[in-house]
């Protein structure tokens, strides 16, 4: 799977370069001698390669995952390197660690892709370094890629601070929608001054904290402030609260509340992009909800793994970590609250689980392309044009065919 800005192979083949106070922090510089602070952040990005000429962290160093043949001319102005930079703009006196997951793009035009194997490598790479901040501007809006993420993203969660971008079309974006990752967004509405943060813990895409990025070298360079971008000036102000003696937890909710979108600006946004689809929806029945939520999920694997069909879910539960599935209630009906899920999870499928008792009113308020029954091992069917019943562990089968 491709993941983009927002086969397995051996950590022994990576390329590693370490350059030692490339160049001297802006303090180093100024009284001429070498940083010897014991607590000095490491902070890693994970993107394309950076190019560190024009930094001022104190000490450098490069790690190439993705096996990129060469470093591309547009190095200067690579995706990484923008991000560098604008960390560097509002923070000062730490130890940068750049960890490319990502071929450099042709251009600053391109948008530079890569493979979510190398973003998991990177990922135990900085586990394996330490790391203290860890930047993540490159996310995937394929909400199968939380198989792959989602493990060492919770263990790096217990010693590192993880900030994570929104991505850029506002899909529903793994890591960022982890409750342990702290999801980034640009300030959009130009509330805020540049490097200020501000917060919204009820953002409906986990990606509550809202930084402006907009810097001088945004302009010089014709790029638009975006949610890549917002991640290293977010990172920025988490470095300087640690190094005083801060808990980022605590100051994050001490922050300025911020004017988000609300449900129907979301949708609206969609739809100017182009971007709104209306999906399949199966509403999934059982006596007991928790067991069609089971189901669901048995079935939403099954359809991915045999034939690469993203799902997304709305059910009354909290399904804890499964990205793929949300609570109901957010918005004002169900109705509305699909037509959000249509338009911010990038599915090919949506269900919405119910309890037999609920099934009633669930059908008097959505249109449903078809309706799963669960009876113990056994599923019954309805759709447009009849109705099938059959082995409940074949459902994810019995869909495919139906809604072909």
């Amino acid at each position: 799977m491709q993941f983009g800005c927002s086969g397995k192979s051996a950590m022994g083949d990576r390329t590693f370069q370490k350059l030692d106070r490339y160049p001297l922090c802006k303090m180093c510089r100024k009284n001429g001698k070498g940083c010897r602070k014991a607590d000095m952040s490491k902070i890693a990005i994970l993107d394309t390669a950076i190019s560190p000429g024009r930094l001022h962290c104190q000490k450098f160093h490069a790690c190439n995952v993705c096996r990129e043949e060469g470093v591309g001319e547009h190095l200067e102005t690579s995706h990484g390197t923008i991000c560098a930079r604008i960390l560097d703009s509002f923070t000062s006196g730490y130890e940068l660690y750049s960890i490319q997951i990502m071929k450099s793009a042709r251009s600053k035009t391109e948008k530079p892709m890569g493979d979510i194997r190398h973003f998991k490598e990177g990922l135990l790479l900085c586990l394996e370094l330490g790391v203290d901040i860890i930047c993540m501007s490159a996310v995937s809006s394929l909400l199968s890629d939380s198989g792959v993420l989602y493990e060492i993203t919770r263990k790096l969660a217990q010693k590192s601070i993880l900030v994570a971008a929104l991505d850029n079309r506002r899909y529903v974006t793994v890591p960022t929608a982890y409750p342990f990752v702290t999801g980034v967004q640009s300030d959009e509405k130009n509330c805020l001054h540049p490097g200020e943060l501000a917060y919204d813990e009820t953002d409906l895409f986990c990606a509550g904290l809202y930084a402006n990025c907009d810097t001088t070298l945004l302009a010089e360079l014709g790029c638009a402030p975006s949610n890549s971008f917002a991640v290293p000036a977010a990172a920025a102000r988490m470095h300087d609260w640690i190094n005083e003696g801060r808990q980022v937890g605590e100051e994050l909710l001490r922050l300025r509340p911020y004017p988000a979108r609300e449900i129907e600006e979301e949708i609206s946004f969609k739809r100017g992009l182009g971007l709104y689809r209306e999906l399949p929806l199966a509403v999934l029945v059982s006596a007991e909800e928790n067991e069609a939520y089971l189901a669901c999920r048995a079935a939403m694997d099954a359809l991915h793994a045999k034939y690469q069909v993203q799902s997304a879910a709305l059910c009354s539960m909290d399904a804890g970590t499964d990205v793929r599935f949300r609570k109901r209630g957010f918005a004002g009906n169900w109705k509305q609250e699909i037509l959000f899920m249509e338009c911010c999870y990038k599915a090919d499928l949506v269900f919405l689980v119910v309890s037999k008792e609920e099934q009633k009113f669930a059908m008097e308020q959505v249109s449903a392309d078809l309706k799963a029954e669960i009876c113990n091992d056994h599923v019954r069917i309805s759709f447009e044009n009849g109705c099938q019943t059959g082995r409940a562990e074949d459902l994810a089968d019995m869909m495919y065919q139906i809604l072909q």
